[in-house]
């Protein structure tokens, strides 16, 4: 049980992660079908929290020149947390996860347009993830993305948060989320 876990974190982390930098941005585009083949190694609980989702995840980069412009105004509120860099500048990421919570669309918060629409679709988020770059560089250059993500989890280094317009099967699903995952945890 404790790999269902550890696999489980990683498709996690690949799906949230997704790296601040263009260079790094590319590399997980690539990973993308990875992910996706995989998903069904998740166990069905947190497969279904991962279901249906708009998310918004913001990198707290290192270097303010690191951000990417352009898109609609950022008006989705942050939560304050250990993760908060020096530079206060965020990296905002957008993904759309399916039924079976594969990842059908991911990019920039830049592909937005003014009516917060991507490539024709409204974009509504449901998640919000907030994590610096530091973090989501020890994920992807871990040897054991997962027990990374918890422990960065567990640290308060990432969040994961429903929101505001979120559905309320949404909210109830990311407030018993961390015991579900401590849980899975227990029984491995």
């Amino acid at each position: 049980m404790k790999l269902k876990l550890i696999i489980s974190m990683v498709l996690v982390a690949a799906l949230f992660m997704i790296p601040a930098s263009a260079d790094l941005f590319d590399d997980m585009n690539a990973a993308v079908p990875e992910y996706n083949e995989k998903i069904d190694q998740v166990p069905g609980t947190l497969r279904g929290i991962l279901a249906d989702q708009h998310v918004v995840l913001a990198v707290y980069m290192n270097n303010a020149e690191d951000e990417t412009t352009g898109g609609p105004e950022f008006d989705v509120a942050l939560s304050p947390g250990p993760y908060v860099t020096e530079s206060g500048v965020t990296m905002k990421v957008v993904a759309i996860t399916d039924s079976d919570a594969s990842a059908v669309d991911f990019g920039r918060w830049s592909e937005l347009d003014a009516e917060y629409n991507w490539d024709g679709v409204p974009f509504a988020e449901t998640i919000i993830v907030t994590t610096n770059e530091d973090t989501a560089r020890a994920l992807l250059d871990s040897e054991s993305p997962g027990e990374v993500f918890l422990e960065a989890y567990d640290n308060g280094l990432i969040t994961i948060e429903s929101a505001e317009d979120a559905s309320i099967t949404t909210k109830i699903y990311l407030a018993i989320m961390p015991l579900v995952m401590k849980l899975y945890a227990l029984v491995g």
